[in-house]
């Protein structure tokens, strides 16, 4: 479902205290998506590919870790 905002409410977000709050929670939202997209393709999505790519059965059980504890 999506919340469509009433006419009369949309000058409110035309204020330039509400866009700098707005472009800050962004920026801070920003930074923190790109450390967890980082930290999933290093914790998870490399060693499941590498596991892929193996014959050692303890070089997949060491990457079937790094998977289930990211």
């Amino acid at each position: 479902m999506v919340y469509i905002e009433d006419e009369e409410h949309l000058d409110f977000y035309g204020l330039e205290v509400v866009r700098k709050i707005i472009d800050f929670q962004f920026l801070t939202i920003k930074v923190f998506l790109e450390r967890m997209f980082y930290f999933y393709l290093i914790g998870f999505f490399i060693p499941f590919l590498f596991e892929l790519s193996i014959d050692s059965l303890f070089l997949k059980n060491i990457a079937y870790l790094l998977c289930f504890f990211t």
